[in-house]
């Protein structure tokens, strides 16, 4: 849910007005493009950002992402429905997944542990730009989340934090638990109305035993995605499981590849965390998303004390990776994934906030990509802040 236990003392470099509530979006300077192309040509952070140590990291073509705009999600309006949907006072916030449904029509999950309001899903548009950025946001309805029986789930049992449609139109939620209070990691197959249908059978040694084993609390499921038409799942922790290796630069978390027609695990690999930046001792992966070529994006992300979050866009290639399911340790001598950088959001100077959620948004007009990277205000108003990047993305081959 949050990047690091401080996260809620961040102190943002962005100014709280990226621009009126019609056009609430900032550009990428001229000087920051030069420098995100110095960077996209030579690999390099200019945070002081340690690569892995392993050689499972690849330096990113010229222009293989590059920074659209901004758009703050407060400027959003909102349809009188939503406010039906929800009991009085439940806050907007806490946008931790984003699926694209066509048409620039989206879901957000909301990560609120059902402590402020029911586990929810807000349905959104997040209309494009003539120069390919996002506009005035609309937040149209709810979807509630339940339990197989229909009743919303108690208060702190569950942590939603990613969210994908499947062909049938039928909802893959992931829930992020609570190792602390021995509470597992799930993922929830769910009608289009938000009722649990089934669950996902998640690996023993995934499951949290006294900080001995299992997910690390706050660092479990945060980013998943579908591939293969919906026929597999990928599911990507925020950190290292606690029997796994964790030193700096040497850090190890798991992708697990799931068959959603029986929900168990069919692969599963060690993605090496970057070494955290300078001023910091964490790093995290906080969503992943299917290219539709057997790849994916990835999200990195760290807090720094007197900056914010700076965070990085990498392409994941599985090919080559050992396959790691059912190794209740890992030794650090399995062959990772392979990472390519496409883009470090640090060289804009300015806090990108708690990126935690990708989608894919239409096409920008020179053919490019379009991918949307969302940030979680976790509820801290006035400290954090829910965003809207808009990334430009031409995948190297």
């Amino acid at each position: 849910m949050t990047d690091s236990p401080s996260t809620s003392s961040m102190i943002h470099v962005l100014s709280r007005g990226c621009g009126g509530r019609h056009d609430a979006r900032r550009p990428l300077g001229a000087a920051a493009l030069i420098t995100g192309a110095l960077l996209a040509v030579t690999g390099c952070s200019v945070t002081g950002a340690a690569e892995p140590a392993d050689g499972a990291h690849s330096p990113a073509p010229a222009q293989a992402a590059e920074l659209v705009d901004t758009y703050d999600l407060s400027d959003a309006q909102f349809a009188p429905a939503v406010a039906r949907a929800l009991p009085g006072g439940t806050p907007f916030g806490g946008i931790s997944g984003l699926e694209s449904l066509g048409d620039d029509r989206y879901l957000g999950i909301s990560d609120d542990r059902a402590d402020k309001g029911p586990a929810r899903v807000y349905r959104m548009t997040l209309p494009r730009t003539p120069d390919g950025g996002t506009g005035l946001a609309l937040v149209t309805g709810t979807i509630l989340l339940t339990d197989e029986n229909g009743r919303g789930f108690a208060p702190g049992s569950v942590d939603p934090e990613s969210i994908r449609t499947m062909p049938d139109g039928t909802l893959l939620w992931t829930s992020e638990g609570d190792a602390e209070a021995g509470i597992a990691p799930e993922i929830t197959v769910a009608a289009e109305d938000g009722r649990a249908l089934r669950r996902f059978v998640i690996p023993a040694y995934h499951r949290p035993a006294d900080g001995a084993s299992g997910v690390r609390p706050n660092k479990a499921y945060e980013g998943r995605t579908l591939f293969d038409g919906g026929a597999r799942a990928a599911v990507l922790a925020e950190g290292p499981l606690a029997q796994d290796p964790d030193a700096p630069g040497a850090s190890r978390t798991r992708l697990t590849v799931y068959d959603v027609a029986s929900g168990a695990a069919t692969t599963e690999y060690a993605y090496p965390l970057d070494a955290p930046p300078e001023g910091t001792d964490e790093r995290g992966a906080t969503e992943i998303l299917a290219t539709g070529d057997g790849r994916f994006l990835v999200l990195e992300r760290s807090w720094i004390k007197g900056q914010g979050t700076v965070g990085k866009l990498y392409l994941v290639d599985t090919a080559g990776a050992d396959d790691v399911l059912g190794a209740a340790a890992l030794t650090g001598g399995e062959k990772p994934v392979d990472k390519t950088l496409l883009l470090d959001f640090s060289p804009n100077g300015e806090n990108v906030d708690n990126i935690e959620s990708l989608a894919w948004a239409p096409d920008q007009a020179d053919g490019r990509q379009t991918l949307l990277v969302g940030s979680d205000d976790n509820f801290n108003t006035g400290e954090q802040r829910s965003l809207i990047h808009t990334v430009a993305v031409a995948l190297p081959e």
